[in-house]
């Protein structure tokens, strides 16, 4: 008996559940339901929250949405040639940039509170949309051009390191081309795309094409094969002749003994040079062990040494 009386409370709510939902979905705007379709010129965003201004931000997060849509259209094109790891990456990170657009020229068209929720509409033109994020990829597009062509006077070492300064703008130019291609497939990003490209593979190609040279004041030769293992495993070529940057090794090395341990206490300064100047320094400082011999604790410290670049970054000691 008490089974049967559970199962027909049970029956009871679920009526419930279902009517009170009804009667929200009928209660609920004609355009909110049944949003409007984006045009040529217009895109449509709805919202809704228990305050009106978040209710607008997420009728902006909708608008995103729809342009996120555009882009995964037509980027169909770029998925069907290829299906690359960095093509993938390529469409993730511009559809979070999309999702994450401002819109500076929207407004609510409709909005209405019911049953203590608001409901909101909103549109953007989207040819002043296009016009905006195209004014926004030409500025960004001088800007780079601009550095370009300020680099073409510096060594190879300066203009890598122009580069990799330059390479955020250019990732973010590259990506805003793609969505104003979205938000106006007439549109044609490839040129920029291609451009973009060229500038960032330069950095690969200039490293490979950079000859440096290592030196030390010590014999010991441990501290300048670690080195030279970093630079090589970064795509930087090692070589003693045709030398474009010299890295100058100066070691302050002190020994002593502990409880029966070998001791070295090394102080190590990298002087990069290019074109007859310093453009780095850094000072290194490491301590080194062993139970056994003075040269196993050289060792031990020249490791240390090895570790310190390695999480400071090749590129860091090089440029800055």
């Amino acid at each position: 008996m008490k089974k049967i009386i559970l199962i027909i409370a049970s029956i009871f709510i679920i009526i419930n559940i279902t009517a009170c939902s009804s009667s929200k979905q009928t209660s609920l705007p004609k355009w909110y339901l049944n949003s409007p379709s984006n045009t040529h010129n217009t895109l449509y965003g709805t919202g809704e929250a228990y305050s009106l201004n978040e209710a607008k931000t997420n009728a902006l997060k909708n608008m995103s949405e729809q342009l996120v849509v555009s882009v995964k259209s037509s980027m169909s094109t770029i998925t069907k040639t290829s299906s690359s790891t960095y093509d993938k990456q390529l469409i993730r990170d511009i559809n979070l940039k999309t999702k994450k657009i401002s819109f500076s020229n929207y407004k609510v068209t409709k909005a209405v509170q019911t049953a203590g929720t608001f409901y909101v509409l909103v549109e953007v033109d989207k040819i002043e949309l296009f016009n905006e994020k195209q004014e926004e990829l030409r500025l960004l597009d001088n800007k780079i051009d601009t550095s370009i062509n300020n680099m073409q006077s510096l060594s190879k070492l300066e203009k890598i390191y122009a580069l990799e300064k330059l390479k955020p703008t250019i990732l973010e130019a590259k990506d805003l081309s793609f969505i104003v291609h979205a938000i106006n497939n007439n549109f044609d990003y490839s040129p920029y795309f291609t451009k973009y490209e060229e500038y960032i593979n330069q950095i690969n190609i200039l490293k490979n094409n950079l000859n440096i040279k290592i030196i030390s004041n010590t014999k010991n030769t441990h501290y300048k094969e670690y080195l030279k293992e970093l630079l090589t495993k970064e795509n930087y070529k090692v070589s003693n002749s045709n030398e474009d940057v010299i890295i100058k090794i100066s070691n302050n090395i002190r020994y002593s003994t502990a409880r029966g341990w070998q001791i070295v206490k090394a102080s190590s300064t990298l002087n990069i040079i290019s074109n007859n100047k310093t453009v780095s320094t850094k000072t290194i400082s490491t301590i080194g062990r062993s139970s056994s011999t003075k040269q196993n604790a050289l060792q031990s410290s020249a490791l240390a040494f090895k570790k310190k670049i390695q999480k400071i970054g090749i590129d860091k000691i090089l440029y800055q």
